[in-house]
C-alpha cells in the first residue's frame, strides 16, 4: 500500500530537519545576542556599529556562533526523531526474535508512514509463520500416528499369518483339518492384507499422485437407491431398515461414477457399522443453494464431540483400541473426503445423543430432460 507524501517518512525527516534548523537558529541568535549583552554590553539598536567596529573579534563569534548551531540542530534533529527511532528498534528487537524462533510477537502500530507497513508486514508474517509451523507440527504428528497405525494394522495380521503358517509346517499331514483351518485363518489374513493396501494406494493416487475423472451427469436418486440395494443383507443380518427421501426426483451431479459410488459406499458402510445400534438408515436428498445435498443418517452412538473434527483423518478412529471387530481401518471416511474435494464439493458430520448426520454437497447439475 503506497504511502501519501505527507505521511511518509521522507516527509516526517525532512520536517524534522527543518524544525531542528529553525529551532537552532532562534537559539543561537538568542544565545548570541545574550553573550554580546553580557560580555560587550551590545543591545539590538547598537549590535551593527559594535560589529563594523570589532571585525576581527566578529569571526571568532561567528565560528563559536556556527558550532553552537551545530550542536543545537543535532540536539533537537535527535529529539524530533527519537520517535522514528524508537519504531526502527522495536522492529530490530522483534526481528530478533523471530530469528530466534519466537513467532508469539505484536508490533505496535504507532504510525501509518513505511515503518507501520513494515511492522504490519512483520506482524502478519509472524502470525502466518507461526501458523505454517503449527501446521507442520500437526502434519509431523499426523504422519507419525499413521506410520504408528499402519505398523499395528501390518503387523497384527502377519502375525497370524506366520503363526498359523509355523503350525502347519508343524503338525502331520494326516491332520488335513487342522491344517484346512489354518489355510482359511492364512487367507482371510491375506485378504485383510490386501484390502487395505489397496485402500492405502486409493487414498495416495486420489491425494497426491492424481488420477483421470471421467465425468459424466449422475442421477444422484438412482444413483442411491442403486448403492443401498447392495447393502440389503448387511442391513437385514442386523436387522435394520432404511429409508430415502428426495424433494426432487430430476437432481444431476456430474463426477466419476465410480469414484461417486466409492463415496457413498463408505459413507453408508461407516453409518451402519456403527449406527447398528440404532436399527434404521435414513437418507435425505435436497437441494442446498446451488449444490445437491445428500444428508446420511443413523441413530446409533454419537460420535465424541473431541473426534469430530479429526473422523475424516486417515487411519483416525474415535475407537482407540483398533479392533477389527469394532471398525475398520479408519481410511473409508479419509477417501470419501478426497472424493468429495476433487469434485469441488464438502463432507460435513454432526453428531449428538439423537443422530449422527453425514452431509455430502456437490455442485448441482441441470440436466434438460
Amino acid at each position: 500500500m503506497k504511502t501519501s507524501i505527507t505521511k511518509g517518512i521522507r516527509f516526517k525527516l525532512l520536517r524534522a530537519f527543518a524544525g531542528s534548523i529553525t529551532v537552532s537558529v532562534i537559539l543561537t541568535t538568542f544565545l548570541l545576542f545574550q553573550f554580546l549583552k553580557l560580555m560587550y554590553n551590545v543591545t539590538y539598536d547598537n549590535w551593527s556599529d559594535w560589529c563594523n567596529k570589532h571585525l576581527n573579534l566578529n569571526a571568532c563569534i561567528l565560528v563559536m556562533a556556527f558550532l553552537i548551531f551545530i550542536c543545537i540542530t543535532t540536539v533537537f534533529f535527535y529529539i524530533f526523531t527519537r520517535k522514528i527511532i524508537y519504531s526502527i528498534n522495536d522492529i530490530n528487537k522483534n526481528i530478533n526474535e523471530i530469528s530466534k524462533g519466537n513467532f508469539n510477537i505484536n508490533i505496535k502500530l504507532n504510525t501509518d508512514d513505511e515503518i507501520g507497513q513494515i511492522a504490519k508486514n512483520i506482524n502478519t508474517m509472524s502470525q502466518k509463520l507461526e501458523e505454517l509451523i503449527k501446521k507442520d507440527r500437526e502434519s509431523e504428528k499426523l504422519k507419525n500416528d499413521m506410520i504408528s497405525n499402519i505398523s499395528h494394522d501390518l503387523r497384527t495380521p502377519l502375525t497370524s499369518v506366520i503363526g498359523y503358517m509355523e503350525i502347519i509346517k508343524k503338525v502331520e499331514c494326516e491332520h488335513k483339518s487342522l491344517c484346512n483351518n489354518c489355510i482359511n485363518v492364512v487367507l482371510k489374513k491375506c485378504d485383510e492384507l490386501k484390502n487395505l493396501v489397496e485402500d492405502l494406494l486409493e487414498y495416495t493416487s486420489i491425494n497426491f499422485k492424481g488420477i483421470d475423472i471421467k465425468k459424466e451427469a449422475i442421477s444422484i436418486k438412482d444413483l442411491i437407491e442403486q448403492i443401498v440395494i447392495g447393502f440389503i443383507p448387511t442391513l437385514e443380518k442386523f436387522h435394520m431398515t432404511f429409508s430415502i427421501n428426495c424433494q426432487d426426483e430430476k437432481l444431476f451431479v456430474v463426477g466419476d461414477i465410480n469414484l461417486i459410488v466409492r463415496l457413498f459406499e463408505n459413507i453408508i458402510n461407516n453409518s451402519i457399522f456403527y449406527g447398528k445400534e440404532g436399527k434404521k438408515i435414513s437418507i435425505e436428498i435436497d437441494v442446498v443453494g446451488d449444490r445437491v445435498s445428500v444428508n446420511i443418517i443413523n441413530y446409533g452412538n454419537k460420535i465424541p464431540i473431541e473426534d469430530q473434527p479429526y473422523i475424516f483423518e486417515r487411519f483416525y478412529r474415535s475407537e482407540k483400541s483398533r479392533n477389527k471387530n469394532t471398525g475398520g481401518k479408519g481410511m473409508g471416511l479419509a477417501i470419501a473426503k478426497s472424493i468429495v474435494k476433487i469434485h469441488n464439493g464438502e463432507l460435513k458430520v454432526a453428531s449428538d445423543d439423537n443422530e449422527t448426520v453425514f452431509q455430502v454437497l456437490l455442485p448441482k447439475e441441470n440436466i434438460k430432460l
